[in-house]
């Protein structure tokens, strides 16, 4: 077992540390204030506060952690050995910083609850954020940091190397409509035509007229028949799909179409499949209950993990109310427009609750990359540059990559083959 020494025993001292020396390696950690009990421990221990006690592991203390509530915070981001760092330290700690209050900072979304200008949507932007700000946005900054403390700690206790977890990839598949114009009433059809009409989308239209004629298949069918080219890889998948009344952001079939029900309950039958939260959820909380009664009345499946629809993320009022609501997993952590580590990190973490200052049962899935990431790059070296740029540095830190895409990553029109040819050789690595 592992003692932590601080002069005050905190919830975000405890949520933390937990999170590295617990979750990340697998070690027991306890916690005393007492000086004499300290001393007296035999195993690794290490102090965090202001002074070190003597000459035992020692983490000088920069507040953060001891405080409540959030306040304004002044930050000075300097260069360790080539990365990025802040909340600077004596010369007396084994790092030149508050590894753990600067961590804390990152992945409990502090910035975000401070004062902001949201976009359209009401969302934080990431140009606001303090990884944009100084280019670390593109790096799971936290990882780098723990390896480097475990090195660090490894050797102080000359302890052996700790075993790594294992590099996986995971496809987050957001369905927000099913089928592109299947299974949709007449009186939708005829409108959703018109307004691409309008807005001189000819082909789409062409398209649209040619599917609910019968004369040609939907271009978002056989989302099954795609992920089984992943079946003989080491890629896993889950889905996530919006049921929901139909809403100005949220167009999902029908939840009283009969073929939509089969449908969605085909696709949990193949593989985890949970719901997407529609965008109605995040301004009524009995919605949100709503929407995961619903599908989990359909699935005949309680429901542990959901995503949000249009990534509208509101600390802590979006993860409290998934929470409240029973949720264990969330997979919306990332930004809309930006690829990167929106919590400077790859690996999954429970939500520290700002608000109520504790931990909260859910654990947030980080994604990296999504589909409007890759497209953005228009051409298949620049899509596979960005692609693999990220698996590589994190294949480095035997860290988990998670790509969200949507099944119009998987369109059947010769428009995305492209695209589509482009995703599969990088994840079947061919």
């Amino acid at each position: 077992m592992i003692l932590i020494h601080t002069p005050t025993v905190k919830p975000r001292i405890i949520y933390i540390f937990r999170h590295f020396f617990h979750h990340r390696l697998g070690q027991e950690v306890s916690f005393t204030s007492d000086v004499s009990a300290f001393v007296a421990h035999s195993g690794p221990k290490m102090s965090y506060g202001d002074v070190p006690l003597g000459n035992e592991f020692f983490i000088a203390a920069n507040g953060l952690l001891t405080e409540q509530g959030v306040n304004p915070v002044d930050i000075l981001v300097f260069q360790w050995e080539g990365i990025p760092a802040f909340f600077a330290t004596s010369a007396k700690s084994q790092l030149p910083f508050d590894f753990f209050a600067a961590s804390f900072y990152l992945m409990s979304r502090y910035e975000e609850y401070m004062p902001y200008a949201p976009d359209d949507l009401g969302r934080f932007k990431p140009e606001q954020s303090l990884a944009f700000n100084h280019n670390f946005l593109d790096l799971p900054l936290i990882d780098m940091w723990f390896n480097r403390f475990v090195a660090a700690w490894t050797d102080f206790f000359e302890l052996p190397p700790f075993k790594q977890p294992v590099n996986t990839t995971e496809l987050v598949v957001e369905i927000p409509q099913l089928y592109a114009y299947k299974h949709k009433t007449l009186f939708r059809s005829f409108f959703e035509g018109l307004y691409d009409f309008g807005r001189l989308k000819f082909a789409k239209t062409f398209d649209r007229l040619m599917v609910v004629l019968r004369f040609r298949e939907d271009p978002l069918i056989g989302l099954i028949e795609h992920m089984e080219s992943f079946r003989s890889t080491a890629v896993s998948f889950r889905f996530f799909a919006l049921y929901a009344a139909l809403g100005a952001h949220d167009k999902s079939l029908s939840v009283f179409s009969k073929k939509h029900q089969q449908e969605l309950k085909s696709l949990s039958d193949y593989a985890p499949t949970a719901p997407l939260a529609s965008f109605e959820s995040t301004q009524k909380s009995q919605k949100l209950n709503q929407d995961i009664n619903r599908f989990s009345g359909l699935i005949h499946r309680p429901i542990k993990a959901i995503r949000q629809h249009k990534l509208v993320l509101r600390f802590p009022d979006t993860y409290r109310a998934f929470s409240s609501s029973g949720i264990k997993h969330d997979y919306s952590m990332q930004y809309p427009d930006t690829p990167g580590f929106r919590a400077s990190t790859a690996h999954p973490f429970r939500f520290f609750d700002l608000g109520e200052e504790q931990q909260t049962p859910l654990t947030i899935h980080p994604i990296c990359l999504s589909e409007s990431h890759i497209r953005a790059q228009q051409y298949a070296r620049k899509m596979r540059q960005l692609f693999i740029g990220y698996q590589s540095r994190l294949q480095k830190l035997n860290a988990p990559m998670l790509v969200a895409l949507t099944n119009e990553s998987f369109n059947n029109r010769s428009k995305n083959a492209t695209f589509l040819a482009t995703l599969k050789k990088l994840l079947i690595h061919e």
